[in-house]
């Protein structure tokens, strides 16, 4: 098992939260790909690998990069040749960094596989990807807005093996009553039970997946719901760690807590129920 930290949780510095990752012995550090402290897009090649060098000076990894956030959607038409520049830079930055590998949500890819929104999605990503390919990067594309069958089939449909999953678990329950919302439809939980699965979902995206956020979530029959602390939700991590182990998974477990009073003390408690899986 490899554990990673986001150093930046609760607003640390991020070199103050590489001491911390030295301190609770984890392998790696989950870093941003652009912005914040470090600012790795803007950066030069050789200014990038000093900072990796300063990373490996506490004797970690980093796992991935994390890129976008909520900032691009791929099936809009509006910015998309622009979108699809960043995420080249963005391929380059990881691969300076993070042995070529980000994550990102890219959007909400539409379940209609006829309609140009779905089109727009599966061909900028194939773009991606195979820019990426040609350089060594890989895109992983975060688990949430979409039911894991259709990642699959965007996986399949690009059959790229530098276009693979992020695989979130605590997302997958979250977004069901965001999609009924934007959509104007009441929201249906015993139907996003069944679509969002997380443990069925990993089922569904373990051969793709290449990095993970260990986080967890709780959703109601009321369409109420929230991050919480590790261990405590609905993801089932027993579950979702037996699957990893069986199908062989040697990517990394990247702890993610974005709320809480004491956010990293959350993560310090994650480390030690993740360990107690093992």
């Amino acid at each position: 098992m490899k554990i990673a930290i986001i150093p930046t949780t609760g607003g640390a510095d991020p070199f103050r939260g590489m001491e911390i990752a030295r301190e609770l012995g984890v392998e790696g550090v989950h870093i941003g790909a652009y912005g914040g402290a470090l600012d790795l897009e803007h950066k030069t090649s050789a200014e990038r690998k000093a900072i990796l060098k300063r990373i490996q000076s506490y004797g970690l990894e980093v796992s991935a990069l994390i890129g976008w956030g909520g900032n691009v959607d791929l099936g809009e038409e509006e910015g998309l040749r622009e979108n699809i520049a960043w995420a080249k830079r963005l391929n380059e930055t990881a691969v300076d960094v993070a042995n070529g590998l980000w994550m990102a949500h890219a959007g909400i890819c539409p379940e209609d596989t006829s309609s140009d929104r779905y089109r727009r999605f599966r061909d900028s990503l194939a773009e991606v990807a195979e820019h990426g390919r040609s350089i060594g990067a890989t895109l992983a594309l975060e688990t949430g807005p979409e039911p894991p069958y259709l990642v699959r089939t965007l996986m399949e449909e690009i059959n790229s093996p530098s276009l693979r999953v992020n695989f979130d678990p605590a997302n997958l329950l979250l977004w069901p009553p965001i999609i009924a919302q934007r959509h104007g439809v009441p929201f249906d939980y015993d139907k996003a039970m069944r679509d969002f699965d997380p443990v069925a979902g990993l089922r569904t995206l373990i051969p793709y997946v290449v990095h993970a956020h260990a986080k967890d979530s709780v959703l109601r029959p009321d369409g109420s719901g929230e991050e919480v602390a590790l261990g405590t939700g609905m993801t089932n991590w027993p579950a979702l760690h037996a699957i990893f182990k069986e199908h062989g998974y040697q990517g990394f477990y990247a702890i993610e807590r974005e709320c809480g009073e004491d956010a990293m003390g959350d993560v310090r408690r994650a480390v030690q129920f993740l360990r107690s899986l093992d």
